[in-house]
């Protein structure tokens, strides 16, 4: 599933390639992609020009602006498989739901599970529909974030996990954050020092930023705008390399579940 530092790269490809431009058609190969109706979509965005790109964890908002000053707001939601790809090589297939035109610039939606959505929104930085989502992990300040994870009782995983504590994290940078700060993922964060939750606030910030840097991850579906895998598998240091030795101490990497997740970590650098 994209997490934060995939959608952040689809979120500034946007930017930099359409901001400005006037969505001029969308053609909608499965109308389930679209809440609550390809109509009202339709209604937000064409004929207008896409003026702003915002994200917020693992969600965009796109922004239209009409010429009489009128807006409308499309969340959209990658989900396990969303693709945006700008101006493909390739001709659209049987996963490609949305084909959008931007002055003569296709803009394709690809989606092989179906699970993403475009969603008609009230506002572009807090809309409705995302009151449950918590604050951007690369946004919140210490102080308010410990204050959400201070008397959690469940095992640390779980807690990065929670989309409502801070958004953006999903199963890979949450095993790699509590590598790297030397956290077991079934210690709780009541049990932790302030000075451990710190180190992992300062590990979720830093596997975000490097990820965001090296466009992502990519394990299976992911690809960026323009069709490219990102580069950080190489760069994880736990995450799927159970049963290889820890680059940093050379104890076996292990794995267990967590909250239903596979959940990666050193026995000896998280005791």
């Amino acid at each position: 599933m994209p997490e934060l530092p995939e959608v952040e790269s689809v979120a500034r490809a946007l930017r930099s390639s359409l901001t400005g431009r006037r969505a001029t058609g969308l053609v909608v190969r499965w109308a389930g992609i679209l809440e609550p109706t390809p109509r009202a979509v339709r209604r937000a965005s064409v004929g207008r020009v896409l003026s702003g790109v915002h994200r917020r964890g693992k969600y965009l908002v796109l922004t239209f602006t009409g010429d009489d000053g009128a807006v409308g707001h499309v969340m959209l939601h990658l989900r396990m498989s969303g693709q945006l790809l700008f101006e493909p090589d390739d001709a659209p297939d049987k996963h490609t739901h949305l084909i959008w035109d931007f002055e003569g610039r296709p803009l394709h939606y690809r989606d092989v599970r179906k699970f993403g959505r475009w969603t008609v929104v009230d506002d572009a930085v807090n809309p409705t529909a995302m009151a449950h989502v918590g604050p951007d992990m690369l946004e919140v300040r210490f102080a308010e974030w410990n204050k959400r994870v201070a008397h959690r009782k469940a095992p640390w995983k779980s807690v990065l996990l929670d989309q409502g504590v801070a958004s953006g994290i999903g199963n890979i940078y949450a095993d790699e954050a509590l590598f790297r700060a030397g956290v077991h993922p079934l210690k709780t964060p009541e049990g932790t020092s302030p000075e451990k939750r710190r180190a992992v606030w300062n590990a979720a910030k830093g596997v975000l930023r490097l990820a965001v840097k090296h466009g992502g991850t990519t394990f299976l579906d992911f690809k960026d705008f323009h069709g490219k895998p990102g580069n950080f598998r190489r760069k994880l240091r736990v995450f799927q390399r159970d049963g290889e030795a820890c680059g940093r101490c050379g104890v076996v990497i292990q794995r267990v579940v967590v909250g239903g997740r596979s959940t990666h970590y050193c026995p000896a650098c998280q005791p």
